[in-house]
């Protein structure tokens, strides 16, 4: 097991310790627990390394947080035989592999990743890292200092590869947080690899709808937590006309940029970047107002907690009426995961002049053309609930917010129905009344189409 020692030559122990993926799969053992990093971190070589030699190998869990490109061993049913997989986030990848019953949902939230892989007694670590600098500090990345200081550094991790790969993007920070030292592994390998942006979608008829009922209550000074795609696209485009914001979210955008460089956001506190280019990571790593912090700073409900005047914007599936939120699962078959989600809508409402909200489409449309409403009067049997009720404050669709933080459970229904898609109000008045929650009585001169 390496261990740090800044007091000896680091170039004579990067020789001595320098080798290659055969040399850095001898070092994982039958039941060993592997923590692989995330997303372009991830060490996508030596995953398949391992495909290729899976039959030397019984009963080991490689936990890791979403792949964004394919991989052999996350699509091999033989797989099973040899190696767990889970992912603290699911992509595209993830979905067609647990499709396939090949890898293990995972049931933590990011706030909580690092307890998740103590669980499984992780041992080892193999991460993608950039080259060492002149003293043999090696940055970890812009995709990795989000979860390095809450996994890789932990006392049960004994032993550590890293990839040694000039196309990781260094982000400035404390060596703590955002570097390790060359004597700390215990086999370093040359795997370069090239960095994939991914452009966010743009937004939808309803995610610009949706965006039109949240900017009023978003205000100068405000801090942003806003997810990766449409709906977080229309956020942004809106912001030039509040005034000065701040960023302190999970995930960096790369219009996030543009508004920087207009002076519109002020500063950007973030925890990985979403997908983003070239461009974007050399600005970053020059630019004094953007920083790339652990996700026990910036995905933790304490700390979001105390950023006075944060704002929270999240997205579920489905809703009841009242209020428990379905968002990491289709019923019961996962989609994507709790992520960071929880923490910023529990932080949000405990900031001082926070707020936040939970976006939803209306209605969906299944597979055999039929549309349902994804307002529902309860949660079907199996649903996941991702979000309970009582930490809910706004709920949005495109036809409106429903306000619903601490109020009566009846408050709770009469506001949701009146979100929920014109055509299905009528039903979702007379299924509700079927239950003890409320009676028809209760909605005397109630008008639940008074909004449109």
């Amino acid at each position: 097991m390496a261990g740090r020692n800044l007091g000896i030559d680091w170039k004579k122990y990067y020789d001595e310790h320098h080798g290659t993926m055969e040399d850095a799969a001898r070092l994982i053992k039958d039941g060993d627990c592997v923590w692989l990093s995330n997303a372009m971190a991830t060490p996508y070589k030596f995953l398949e390394y391992l495909h290729e030699h899976m039959e030397d190998y019984h009963n080991v869990m490689l936990y890791y947080d979403c792949m964004n490109l394919p991989c052999s061993i996350a699509l091999d049913p033989e797989v099973k035989k040899h190696f767990r997989l889970t992912s603290a986030f699911n992509l595209p990848i993830e979905r067609i592999s647990m499709g396939m019953n090949i890898m293990e949902c995972c049931g933590c939230s990011y706030d909580l990743i690092q307890y998740a892989i103590m669980a499984y007694d992780c041992d080892i670590a193999a991460i993608q890292i950039c080259p060492p600098d002149e003293d043999g500090w090696c940055n970890v990345g812009a995709y990795q200092v989000s979860t390095h200081a809450v996994t890789t550094q932990l006392p049960c991790v004994k032993r550590k590869i890293g990839f040694i790969d000039p196309g990781q993007y260094p982000v400035p920070g404390d060596h703590e947080t955002h570097y390790i030292h060359v004597t700390e592994l215990d086999c370093i390998v040359d795997s370069p690899s090239e960095l994939v942006a991914f452009p966010a979608a743009g937004p939808t008829d309803v995610d610009i709808k949706i965006a039109s009922y949240i900017m009023p209550y978003i205000h100068e000074n405000d801090k942003i937590q806003i997810g990766f795609g449409g709906l977080g696209e229309e956020i942004l485009r809106n912001l030039r006309g509040v005034g000065h914001v701040e960023v302190f979210s999970e995930v960096a955008c790369q219009s996030m940029m543009d508004l920087c460089k207009e002076g519109i956001i002020t500063k950007m506190t973030v925890s990985s970047p979403a997908a983003c280019d070239k461009e974007f990571f050399e600005w970053a790593h020059n630019d004094e107002r953007v920083k790339f912090l652990p996700q026990n700073v910036t995905i933790d409900p304490v700390s979001i907690m105390q950023q006075d005047n944060m704002v929270a914007i999240n997205a579920t599936f489905m809703v009841d009426l009242i209020g428990q939120c379905c968002s990491e699962a289709q019923g019961l078959t996962p989609y994507s995961a709790p992520g960071g989600s929880f923490a910023y809508i529990y932080g949000a409402i405990r900031s001082k002049g926070g707020r936040s909200f939970i976006c939803v489409r209306s209605t969906y449309t299944d597979k055999k053309g039929d549309v349902h409403s994804n307002i529902v009067p309860w949660l079907p049997e199996g649903s996941i609930v991702t979000t309970p009720k009582v930490f809910i404050m706004y709920v949005v669709t495109e036809y409106g917010v429903a306000d619903v933080f601490m109020k009566t459970l009846k408050d709770r229904i009469k506001a949701l129905i009146k979100i929920a898609h014109p055509d299905y109000r009528k039903e979702l008045m007379e299924k509700i009344c079927t239950t003890p929650l409320i009676s028809e009585d209760d909605f005397v001169g109630y008008d639940p189409f008074d909004n449109l």
